[in-house]
């Protein structure tokens, strides 16, 4: 590794006004992430610029038209119907009676309606560039490859397109636009999800497992797996583990809690802490990838990884670290209490030297109207989570949530063709999906299955009670 800092290249990344333009004492650089180092898809604005994406079926379409490369045009009704027509012979008192047929089929309103895992990439898209972004994010981050793919074709060829469907899928195919220009791909942090989604979403490819609710359920899952588990890393900085995920505790939707709870401790109270810091992150990372090689994205692990190889460069890397750092906090006019922040003893020099980046950028978003900007780019992922996995527990806080329509879904994938599965082991296949209960929570779930008829007692013993199938 040849890592040197290019300041020319900052300026131009981090559009850097000279001091003959701007003040010295202004701020003069623009905080854009995403650019060299691509790590969340979130935009520091509100939402009415960026809106947040809560319910993950937006994505769904998004995420199979990556997989399978699919890029139309918006689904037209009238269009469409046009297309058709042209290649059929129908009686004219007919065609009025064709056309309401596709209608109802294919169409809620305005917007193309897929219902067949092989028309999901050309559902209506929302205008909502968020979702697209997060469909992009997720497809990157689970590590989707050419096999994957290969998987989701076979699929969507098993569901075998009665006539017309094959016939729409050929009308929009002719209005297919040009190849995208590929994206630059957002980097996987932690690696210790894509492993999991897969075999999930490969079983459920291979089910009935197919609908949007399905796999917005799956995606949904996962996203706040990777988030989540990224979120801690990061603040572990050159010292984080990419694949040793750290337990996060739930608790079941109708049961009652208290503060001293693992769920309440070890759980969304202990995550919003690290959730409260990605932008700044997302900013130091932009900041120490304006180097010289600019095909190559390096993140704190990266960093530490070659450092544990090559000892001698430590020095010479915190160097190039550190004027980063001046170069970036003289652009910062507005905040004058950079030398008053400390810098943390740990580790390598490396770690000391992005800990103290870091704690720069961070500083100057707390203390100044930048705030703001730092709160809309986390409210992205916490208000998904508060939308989608979190319950107000009032006295206890907020509290990561698991409803019975979770259970269910959790419980089918854990299960794949089982036709039961020990209790105990259950609980082991929620955990290795990073979901954690104590041993409260698993007694009210187990009073759960045994209220639907699900338990399979062999003893009175833990170890020997099993979970049926789920149909």
């Amino acid at each position: 590794m040849d890592y040197i800092f290019d300041e020319e290249k900052f300026n131009e990344s981090f559009n850097v006004k000279p001091v003959k333009e701007k003040s010295a004492d202004s701020l003069r650089l623009s905080h854009i992430p995403d650019n060299s180092f691509k790590l969340f898809p979130y935009k520091a604005s509100g939402k009415r610029q960026a809106p947040i994406v809560t319910e993950l079926e937006e994505s769904v379409s998004g995420f199979f038209r990556r997989a399978l490369n699919v890029e139309s045009a918006a689904i037209d009704y009238d269009t469409l119907c046009d297309l058709l027509l042209e290649n059929l012979e129908i009686d004219l008192p007919d065609i009025e009676l064709f056309r309401d047929i596709i209608r109802e089929f294919f169409f809620d309103g305005t917007d193309f309606v897929a219902t067949n895992l092989g028309l999901y990439p050309y559902q209506t898209r929302t205008n909502n560039k968020s979702a697209d972004r997060l469909a992009f994010f997720l497809f990157c981050i689970l590590g989707i490859d050419q096999s994957d793919c290969d998987v989701i074709k076979k699929a969507a060829d098993r569901y075998s397109y009665n006539v017309l469907e094959q016939m729409v899928v050929a009308a929009i195919n002719s209005t297919a636009l040009g190849e995208k220009e590929p994206e630059k791909n957002y980097y996987s942090v932690v690696t210790c999800v894509q492993e999991k989604f897969k075999k999930d979403f490969h079983f459920m490819l291979q089910t009935d497992m197919t609908s949007i609710e399905d796999f917005s359920n799956l995606l949904s899952l996962y996203y706040f797996y990777y988030v989540s588990q990224t979120s801690i890393v990061l603040d572990k900085f050159c010292e984080g583990k990419r694949d040793e995920p750290i337990s996060i505790y739930y608790a079941l939707d109708w049961e009652k809690v208290s503060k001293n709870r693992k769920c309440c401790c070890e759980g969304w109270e202990k995550l919003q802490a690290n959730i409260n810091h990605m932008f700044s992150h997302a900013i130091t990372l932009e900041i120490i990838n304006q180097h010289s090689d600019s095909h190559t994205m390096y993140d704190y692990i990266a960093l530490q990884e070659y450092i544990n190889l090559h000892p001698e460069e430590d020095g010479l890397i915190s160097n190039e670290i550190e004027k980063a750092e001046k170069v970036y906090t003289s652009t910062v006019g507005d905040y004058k209490k950079f030398d008053q922040i400390k810098h943390t003893q740990s580790g390598s020099k490396t770690n000391v030297a992005i800990k103290h980046l870091f704690r720069c950028v961070e500083e100057q978003f707390l203390n100044t109207d930048r705030k703001r900007a730092n709160q809309f780019y986390n409210e992205k992922f916490s208000e998904f989570c508060k939308a989608r996995w979190v319950k107000n527990r009032r006295k206890s806080g907020l509290v990561l949530n698991l409803t019975e329509r979770d259970i269910i879904f959790l419980t089918k994938i854990s299960l794949r063709n089982k036709d039961k599965i020990r209790l105990n082991d259950l609980y082991k296949e929620y955990e290795y999906r990073g979901i954690f209960l104590d041993n409260s929570s698993k007694e009210h779930l187990q009073e759960f299955f045994t209220k639907l008829n699900l338990i399979d007692k062999k003893s009175d013993s833990g170890d020997a009670q099993y979970v049926k199938r789920i149909l």
